[in-house]
């Protein structure tokens, strides 16, 4: 243990002597720091703001091989209860710059939505009654810090007559998750605004990613399995029908009530067009196929429990910890797998769990 707290000692002190700016305290409760309440303490802790202080944290962090993990909004990672080693960084950096307001008209790279690509789907049908095309519009480039607050963000845009980013309002996410995990908010998917992104690679350098490199689709991007750290993001956004924005904005605002809170939001992705019609079900959507198919709403391990709201949630009703809430997921892992023989992704990260607590997760 004497070892153990050197080992940390020695990294709060190296950090600190390098940012003086920023304040680095030891075993800080991460529960504090998620949308579900839940996950022990980080080794060591620190909130920054600035890119400028981001990046130098980084680059002494990579040199001293401190173990680094990027906590951003806390709204869909899952952290063990015995906590996180090394360094966790809660990202707030949220510098805005308008760059660009004469850009040459390009057509964004599109996915379809999973719901979308369904023949026979009865449950998001308010995602088209909301949705209009805004590619006539005039087009801007904006640079965002990766760690501004995505629904403050999508405001003060708005606010700027910049629209664009609407679909995704009260996502609770910084934009640097938003476009590791490419979220999508009705037909739309963050990728499509996304020009370009600058990064700090493994070894602590700047480099600049074209959108087309950065491995975008359902849920995912490159950032999934690189070492590789968002500072900040260019966006080709548009000089929209301001009034229309702020009205979608409004629609999706009370769309989002419906939501249980203190939650990690949808915990497994909807299944694929080809399995649900391999499977003749008229939605591939997680929560039909946890309520109505497998009966599951309401399922509870300790304080977590699968929610009878929306059942593609798991929510903390009290006190749950992650263990419990790793058990529901288990079981709804394991139910869908022995009744239909699929094996769901997770949507959602884990953190400081072992390869064995997590391997059911595994596909079989």
């Amino acid at each position: 243990m004497s070892c153990y707290n050197n080992i940390m000692r020695t990294w709060k002190n190296i950090l600190q002597q390098a940012c003086p700016s920023v304040a680095f305290r030891a075993n800080e409760p991460l529960a504090h720091h998620t949308t579900v309440g839940i996950g022990g303490p980080a080794e060591l802790f620190c909130s920054i703001s600035t890119k400028q202080d981001l990046t130098a944290v980084l680059q002494i962090a990579i040199q001293e091989k401190i173990p680094i993990t990027i906590l951003g909004w806390g709204a869909n990672t899952l952290i063990a209860d015995r906590g996180i080693t090394g360094l966790v960084i809660k990202n707030t950096t949220n510098n805005l710059k308008i760059l660009d307001q004469n850009l040459t008209p390009k057509d964004p790279e599109q996915l379809t939505a999973r719901w979308q690509a369904a023949t026979a789907d009865t449950n998001m049908p308010q995602f088209q009654d909301l949705d209009y095309d805004e590619k006539s519009a005039e087009q801007v480039l904006v640079e965002i810090d990766s760690g501004a607050a995505l629904p403050v963000l999508i405001q003060k845009l708005v606010r700027q007559g910049i629209t664009g980013l609407q679909w995704f309002t009260k996502i609770p996410a910084t934009l640097g998750g938003a476009v590791v995990n490419n979220i999508h908010g009705g037909t739309h998917y963050i990728s499509e605004f996304v020009e370009s992104v600058e990064v700090l690679d493994a070894s602590g350098n700047k480099q600049t990613l074209r959108a087309s490199q950065l491995e975008f689709d359902y849920d995912y991007s490159r950032f999934h399995h690189t070492d590789e750290y968002l500072l900040t993001l260019r966006l080709r956004l548009y000089r929209g029908d301001q009034e229309r924005a702020q009205a979608i904005i409004t629609k999706w605002s009370r769309q989002k009530q419906k939501q249980p809170p203190r939650s990690l939001g949808c915990v497994f992705q909807n299944i694929t067009a080809k399995q649900q019609r391999e499977l003749a079900l008229p939605t591939p959507s997680i929560g039909y196929l946890v309520d109505q198919e497998l009966g599951l709403a309401g399922t509870k391990v300790g304080d977590a429990e699968i929610s009878k709201l929306h059942a593609a949630f798991i929510v903390n009703t009290g006190r749950a910890t992650a263990s419990e809430y790793l058990a529901v997921m288990r079981q709804i892992h394991q139910a869908v797998y022995i009744k239909y023989n699929v094996s769901l992704k997770p949507e959602i990260f884990f953190k400081g769990f072992t390869q064995e607590e997590l391997a059911f997760l595994t596909p079989l």
